[in-house]
């Protein structure tokens, strides 16, 4: 009985141990699944294409630029119909039509030579809809309004598109139509809407550190990419809709819109934002974590620097022209750049500090007419301090 004792203890224990051990084996966390064959950043070069170098198991893109590439499309015709008024050719041109400038903006309508992109506006694709879009709704209105607003004087102002502007009067200087302020309304919308809509998108909407923590170890339902790859990739998508980003400002045909600023006022920083773009999808794939917020901040900071030389630059080739036509052309631009300022979030701007910059540079009486060398240095100081320029 004794000897039965002791072998059934050992026994006994035996049997424990292993079902211990096993039991351990069986609870030891399995680590995260590995859904792409991890990437070495050392192959990412400044001519790598973005596009086509992210493949799934298959081999199959993983890369969709989505409505990004979409709404940068928009923009276009959208930029392209309010510049009809500021062209050499022909030698009378025709005023522009509101109705068209606000379906155009809002979507509506099927207003696009398009037939594609008619077809995405119809589905609720459109400029306007992304206003703003990391404000508040009550704010983003705010935004959309002003927007609206200039559309509504651009119109106007296209009835004197034959009368040459004096103080009080729209109408042309040179091949540029202003308003009565002397303000080149196309060229106020087109660089407002650089910070309201693709600055805003990659910038405070998809970039962010929240938007960058979206599931990554699953493909969406249909697609080859996973939500965090997408959203990575509509923010490159706002950039360019090109395979390689063209990052030198003499290499034609040009980038458009932001990418195309971000080569010509902010050039060195280009090829960097680029590897950037390149090693964040790279980070994603590798579910490195670490080199994904650094190459989302690289962006982010780089882009908002962007805007606040090109508003800099632009006043400051406001004060050194001579001729009326090219002032007002350089001050359009500068007072389009100041406004987008109000979304450079990381640089700690809010809407106030940009109103304050831009009332600065706009509420003189006459407008354009009135404004003094010391007024646009007041406000080109104030966005160099800023912005450690």
């Amino acid at each position: 009985m004794t000897t039965f004792s002791r072998t059934s203890s050992f026994a006994l224990l035996a049997l424990t141990l292993g079902l211990a051990s096993c039991s351990k084996d069986d609870t030891v966390t399995p680590s995260a699944p590995t859904l792409r064959a991890k990437m070495d950043y050392a192959t990412l070069t400044g001519t790598t294409p973005y596009t086509t170098s992210f493949k799934d198991a298959n081999g199959a893109s993983t890369v969709d630029l989505g409505t990004a590439a979409v709404r940068l499309d928009m923009f276009t015709e959208f930029n392209n119909y309010m510049a009809t008024v500021a062209v050499a050719a022909p030698a009378t041109p025709a005023m522009l039509d509101l109705t068209k400038l606000r379906n155009l903006y809002a979507g509506t309508n099927a207003p696009f030579a398009s037939a594609a992109l008619n077809t995405a506006a119809a589905t609720g694709v459109s400029l306007r809809e992304k206003t703003a879009a990391s404000f508040s709704e009550a704010n983003a209105n705010v935004v959309r309004s002003y927007m609206d607003r200039q559309l509504t004087d651009l119109e106007m102002a296209s009835r004197s598109v034959n009368q040459t502007a004096t103080p009080g009067n729209a109408g042309r200087l040179g091949r540029y139509l202003v308003d009565a302020k002397g303000f080149e309304v196309n060229q106020v919308i087109q660089k407002a809407l650089l910070g309201a809509l693709l600055l805003d998108q990659i910038n405070n909407v998809l970039l962010t550190p929240a938007s960058l923590a979206a599931e990554n170890t699953k493909a969406v339902a249909g697609k080859t990419y996973t939500e965090r790859e997408h959203i990575w990739d509509m923010a490159y998508g706002y950039m360019t809709s090109n395979a390689t980003m063209v990052t030198d400002i003499a290499i034609m045909p040009r980038e458009r819109f932001l990418a195309g600023y971000l080569n010509e006022k902010n050039g060195p920083a280009s090829p960097g934002v680029y590897m950037a773009f390149l090693k964040g999808r790279a980070a994603i794939v590798n579910n490195d974590d670490a080199t994904l917020k650094a190459q989302a901040d690289i962006i982010r900071t780089e882009l908002e620097k962007t805007i606040a030389k090109s508003a800099v630059s632009y006043l400051a080739s406001w004060k050194s022209n001579a001729a009326l036509d090219a002032k007002a052309h350089a001050l359009a631009e500068g007072i389009g750049f100041i406004y987008s300022l109000r979304f450079c979030t990381k640089t700690n701007v809010d809407t106030a500090w940009a109103d304050s910059v831009l009332n600065g540079i706009t509420s003189g009486t006459d407008g354009a007419w009135s404004l003094t060398n010391p007024q646009a240095d007041a406000g080109i100081n104030a966005i160099n301090t800023k912005f450690g320029l």
